[in-house]
This record gives C-alpha cells, sequence and structure tokens, in this order.
C-alpha cells in the first residue's frame, strides 16, 4: 500500500513539473496559442516583493494572475531575465487576444 502512495505521489509530481513553462523566449507566443485555444488565460507577473504583471496593465491582468519569478532572493540573474522576457511575450500575446475579444 506504501508502494502505491509513492507511485502516485511521483506521478502527481512529474505531471506539475511537465505543465511548467520552458522560460524560452522563443515559445512564449506558441504557449500563449495554446493556452488561448485551451481556453486557460493567464498573465506571467515577476520581479520581486513588489511583483507586477509584465507588459501588461494591473488593471486587466490581476484576474488572472501566474508566477513568472516572484521572489526577492535570486542568484540566477540570466534565468530572472529569460522568465521576464517570456512573460513579455506571452503576456502581450494573451492581452491582444483579451482586448479584441471583450
Amino acid at each position: 500500500m506504501k508502494i502505491l502512495r509513492v507511485l502516485a505521489f511521483a506521478v502527481v509530481a512529474g505531471l506539475c513539473f511537465a505543465a511548467d513553462p520552458t522560460w524560452n523566449p522563443a515559445d512564449a507566443v506558441k504557449e500563449a496559442e495554446q493556452d488561448i485555444r485551451s481556453g486557460h488565460i493567464k498573465f506571467y507577473w515577476a520581479d520581486s516583493i513588489a511583483s507586477r504583471p509584465v507588459g501588461v496593465p494591473f488593471e486587466v491582468a490581476k484576474k488572472y494572475k501566474a508566477n513568472a519569478g516572484i521572489g526577492c532572493v535570486t542568484n540566477d540573474i540570466p534565468l530572472r531575465e529569460r522568465q521576464e522576457e517570456y512573460a513579455r511575450r506571452y503576456n502581450e500575446k494573451i492581452y491582444a487576444y483579451v482586448t479584441q475579444k471583450h
């Protein structure tokens, strides 16, 4: 019985990690288009304690908040830069869709 719980946990954890974005800015628009088709609308937020939506108005993004590197301490500056650029490109595509739709 214990092994089944461990196996179930491993499967769920694997699915969660597989769902994370690549943080490759070149993939952002393609992934935004996939989310639009599936109806999974979100805007990525980034920065430290005072996080903000990247590249879109706060009023629009506050209903659909997703994490693109929120936190006050990081030693991986290139990762943070990729996350922010990914978020900007992704958010711009989602914002164009949301503003055209409504």
